[in-house]
């Protein structure tokens, strides 16, 4: 759970802190713009503001970026530096991929002019830029350049934000002890330069690093440190990070009642900065802390006060964390139908699941409601009962008992009764228990089948298949020169298993997945656009994903694999027959559905004067198993479209 908000802390710290010190900036550098009388320079001005506007108002800064566009006339310094300020605007708006392909375009500009310094901010925006993606290798790469240049140019700033990021890729990827060395060395640049900001955060991460790593009393100190730091500098809004830190040191070292203070400190600032995910997570930390107290009941109620705040405002994440200990809360309890139920909604990650478990919240409600009713029948009978017996009192004392008799003869077969159908609700919730574990469990043995498949296609077939490419290398080497026509022949039986191993990765990546998001797939998709362009340099493909498209949106395996070879065999065919110039693959919402359509500029086709080959026939085929139908509009000279949905 550290893990979860470790980036959420980072960002939050900095935005912060940097609007009290940005503003300052800003208004210095508003006085030297109305100073100048030289136009170079008010633009240079105009992009430190917007700079500046980056991390405290982002309208701001995109008016300084537009109003600076239209000023600069000539390509050279200036144009490079708003095109760099560009894509920083554009990582801040969340897309990523354009960002990344932007910055690095920027690279050779300032290679040739040996600017190490904006170099090292370039790689240290593309490190950040991939952590954003999950692409931690890169990301590592970029961080470590962005180091080389801070060190070329002894810019301790630089290296100390280097050093800082890369505490952070490092603890994504578990290197827990290159993470901690990377914050230590940050912090003993800031303490060495008097850099404030960056020795928060530098503090704060590694405490969390610790605490993580359960390393409680080294954490201690850190978390205490960075109290102080916010105290001293009237930010006591931000105190919640250390004080999360230090209640999860303090339940580590068994110190429960210092554990609670911090935890209800850090709750009650995050309530007050209507921080709601924040709270939630400090919650359920809480939660923890009083079940191993054995404090069940406060327990139970903070739970579910994180879980329901959860819910409402549908945060994955935290309803899974939330459900998870109150399904331990029950089963503690001995309520062992809502333990299951909590458990279900842990786990399960497919809709039909809370399908039922609304069904079984409907049965109860209703099962509830009829008992109500039964109940309330009964007390009316029994107030009749009681009415007939005040009129007929004084009458023979025989009647009286032969009334009385049939009462508790009522009452008796109604307790039977009543007996048998408790019991017969008992028996049904201890089936539907049994059901959903035993669903539970074959879902976790298909999980491992699929992973054990997907183990033995990567170290059989595929290496065979790599063998064979590497025989048949050996073979070509051995004839290059003797027979021309077997060469070829066996270059293209190399070229189809290459192919045939890259389908295998494709196949592997989708089996290793029980679900598939919207991520995923760009990802993919963008690693594929990338290959297709070293093929075909001179065709442009481009990847448009609409951005109200939520990023939890996911799909099971087999459907993601089957988006992908779809938009794979378009783009190829675009690629070797239509003799295109542009190919754009556009992933967009409509409705209930996701859209994908690959368009291209080239020669078209009719398409009943074409045999339809198996490349078609299979792409049908997979929009059918998607529950669409694919839509294929192409005419003679001006392109061609393949479209299709996935609900």
């Amino acid at each position: 759970m550290l893990k979860k908000i470790l980036l959420t802390v980072c960002f939050f710290v900095f935005s912060s802190s940097y609007a009290q010190t940005g503003q300052s900036k800003i208004d210095s550098l508003k006085r030297l713009l109305n100073q100048s009388d030289n136009d170079s320079l008010k633009i240079h001005y105009k992009l430190l503001i917007g700079d500046e506007f980056r991390n405290i108002n982002l309208d701001s800064a995109i008016f300084y970026r537009n109003d600076t566009k239209k000023l600069i006339k000539h390509d050279g310094l200036l144009k490079k530096r708003w095109e760099l300020f560009d894509t920083f605007l554009i990582a801040e708006q969340g897309d990523y991929n354009l960002a990344i392909k932007k910055t690095e375009a920027l690279i050779p500009y300032y290679k040739n002019r040996n600017d190490y310094e904006t170099l090292a901010t370039i790689h240290n925006s593309l490190g950040i830029e991939y952590v954003s993606l999950g692409e931690f290798n890169l990301a590592a790469d970029n961080l470590q350049r962005a180091l080389e240049y801070g060190k070329k140019t002894n810019d301790k700033h630089s290296i100390a934000r280097s050093n800082f990021n890369l505490g952070i890729v490092y603890f994504e990827i578990k290197e827990y002890k290159k993470s901690n060395a990377c914050y230590q060395k940050a912090i003993r640049i800031c303490e060495d330069i008097d850099y404030q900001t960056y020795l928060v955060y530098s503090l704060n991460n590694l405490s969390n690093n610790l605490v993580h790593q359960k390393k409680y009393k080294e954490a201690i100190p850190y978390a205490k440190k960075v109290v102080t730091e916010f105290k001293k500098n009237g930010k006591e809004r931000l105190l919640s990070y250390p004080y999360v830190n230090l209640g999860t040191a303090y339940k580590g070292l068994k110190n429960y009642p210092l554990s609670e203070e911090y935890y209800l400190k850090a709750i009650r600032i995050k309530a007050d900065n209507k921080d709601e995910k924040d709270l939630i997570i400090t919650q359920g930390y809480l939660a923890d802390l009083y079940m191993q107290q054995n404090r069940i009941a406060k327990a139970e109620k903070t739970a579910l006060t994180a879980y329901k705040n959860a819910q409402k405002l549908k945060l994955l994440p935290e309803i899974a964390s939330t459900s998870e200990i109150l399904a331990k809360i029950y089963r503690i309890q001995g309520k062992y139908q809502k333990s299951a139920d909590f458990f279900s909604i842990n786990k399960s990650t497919q809709d039909s699941l809370f399908v039922i478990e609304k069904a079984k919240e409907t049965f109860r409600l209703q099962t509830k409601y009829e008992t109500a009713e039964k109940e309330k029948q009964i007390l009316a009978q029994r107030a009749k009962i009681a009415d007939h017996q005040l009129a007929l009192k004084n009458r023979d004392f025989w009647i009286f008992g032969l009334t009385a008799l049939a009462i508790i003869i009522g009452l008796m077969g109604f307790l039977l009764y009543k007996q048998q159908v408790l019991k017969n609700i008992k028996q049904q919730k201890d089936n539907e228990l049994k059901l959903a574990l035993e669903k539970i469990g074959t879902q976790n043995r298909l999980q491992e089948q699929r992973l054990s498949i997907s183990r033995d296609l990567h170290d059989n077939i595929g290496a065979q298949l790599s063998f064979i490419v590497s025989a048949i290398d050996t073979i070509k080497y051995y004839v290059a020169d003797k027979n021309e026509q077997l060469t070829d022949r066996l270059s293209n039986v190399g070229t189809f298993a290459k192919e045939t191993i890259q389908e295998l990765r494709d196949t592997i990546w989708a089996m290793n997945k029980s679900g598939i998001t919207i991520k995923d797939l760009q990802s993919r998709i963008a690693n594929f656009i990338e290959k297709a362009k070293h093929s075909y340099p001179n065709i442009r493909i481009s990847l448009v994903t609409d951005k109200n498209i939520p990023d939890d949106t996911a799909f099971t395996g087999l459907q993601g694999l089957n988006i992908f070879r779809i938009v794979q065999e378009a783009t190829n065919n675009a690629l070797k027959y239509a003799q295109a110039e542009q190919i754009e693959i556009r992933i967009s919402k409509e409705d209930d559905n996701i859209h994908f359509q690959i368009t291209d500029n080239g020669k078209g086709f009719v398409e009943k004067d074409v045999e339809a080959g198996n490349g078609l026939l299979n792409m049908r085929k997979r929009a059918s198993e998607l529950g669409d139908e694919l839509a294929l509009s192409s005419t003679a000279g001006r392109g061609t479209s393949v479209s299709f949905g996935v609900k």
